[in-house]
C-alpha cells in the first residue's frame, strides 16, 4: 500500500510522459521527486524550492570561474545538477499539493535564467586574459541571445503540445493583450515578472516555425473534434520534441556546459 501511494503521487508529479525528456524520466524526475517529497514535508513551499535552486544554481555557476581547479569546477558542476534536480522538485512539489500557479511557473521560468546567466558569465569570464573584457562580454551576450531563442521555441511547443494533447491547458501562455489587460502589477516584483513574461512570449511569437493561419487552422480542427485531433496531433508531433529536447532542452544546455567546464 505504501509502495502504491508513492507511486502514484510519482505519477501525479511528472506533467505528462509524452513531453518529458529521456534524461528527466531516468534522473531528474526520481531524484526531484524525493526533493520534493522531503522538502515538501520540511515545510518548504514550491516557491521556497524554486529560491534554493537559485542559490546553489547561482553558486555552482560562479565556481566555474574558477575552471584551472578541478575541485572548484567540479563542485560547481555538482552544484548545477543539484540546481537542476530542484528545478524539476519545485514543480512536481506544486503539482503535488495543488499549488501549481502561472505566476509561479513564470518565477520558474526567471529563475532558471538568472541560474543560467550565473554559469555563462562566470565560465565565460575564466578566459578573461585570453578574450580580453570585450571578447567576454560579445561571446556572453551572444550565448545568452542563442540560449534565451532555443529555449523560448522549446517551451513554446512543450506548452501547444500539453495544450492539445488535452493534458494541461494551462501550460499554454495567454494571448499577449489578455496578459496585459489580467496580470496584476501592484507590486515592483510582479511588474519585472510581467516585464519578463512578455518579452519571453514576444520572442516566442517571432521564432516559433509556425505561422499564425496554420495555429488558426489547429484551433478551429481542436474545437470541431478534440479526441481526433489530439491523437492526430500527438503523433505527429511527438517525435518533434524529441528532437527539440536534443537541441533545446535545458539538460542538454545545462550538461554541456558541465562537460566543457570540466575539460576547461
Amino acid at each position: 500500500m505504501i509502495f502504491s501511494d508513492f507511486f502514484n503521487d510519482y505519477q501525479q508529479s511528472i506533467k505528462n510522459v509524452n513531453v518529458e525528456e529521456k534524461y528527466d524520466l531516468l534522473f531528474s524526475r526520481p531524484l526531484g521527486f524525493i526533493f520534493a517529497k522531503l522538502l515538501t514535508y520540511l515545510g518548504l513551499p514550491p516557491t521556497g524550492i524554486s529560491l534554493l535552486g537559485m542559490f546553489v544554481g547561482v553558486c555552482g555557476g560562479v565556481l566555474l570561474f574558477w575552471q584551472d581547479s578541478l575541485a572548484f569546477t567540479a563542485t560547481g558542476s555538482l552544484l548545477l545538477i543539484i540546481a537542476g534536480l530542484l528545478d524539476s522538485a519545485d514543480g512536481q512539489a506544486a503539482r503535488l499539493t495543488g499549488n501549481h500557479t502561472k505566476l509561479g511557473r513564470y518565477i520558474d521560468g526567471i529563475i532558471d535564467n538568472i541560474v543560467f546567466i550565473a554559469a555563462y558569465t562566470a565560465a565565460i569570464f575564466h578566459f578573461i586574459d585570453i578574450y580580453t573584457v570585450a571578447g567576454c562580454v560579445a561571446i556572453g551576450l551572444a550565448s545568452g541571445a542563442v540560449h534565451s531563442i532555443k529555449s523560448c521555441i522549446y517551451e513554446y511547443y512543450k506548452g501547444e503540445f500539453l495544450y492539445y494533447s488535452g493534458t494541461d491547458s494551462s501550460q499554454r501562455n495567454d494571448p499577449i493583450d489578455k496578459l496585459n489587460r489580467d496580470f496584476d502589477r501592484s507590486t515592483f516584483f510582479r511588474k519585472f515578472v510581467h516585464f519578463f513574461v512578455v518579452d519571453y512570449m514576444k520572442k516566442q511569437q517571432r521564432f516559433k516555425f509556425r505561422d499564425d493561419a496554420t495555429t488558426e487552422q489547429f484551433e478551429a480542427a481542436y474545437r470541431d473534434n478534440p479526441e481526433r485531433f489530439s491523437t492526430r496531433y500527438i503523433e505527429k508531433n511527438k517525435p518533434m520534441l524529441v528532437n527539440w529536447a536534443w537541441v533545446c532542452g535545458s539538460n542538454i544546455m545545462r550538461n554541456s556546459i558541465i562537460i566543457f567546464s570540466l575539460f576547461g
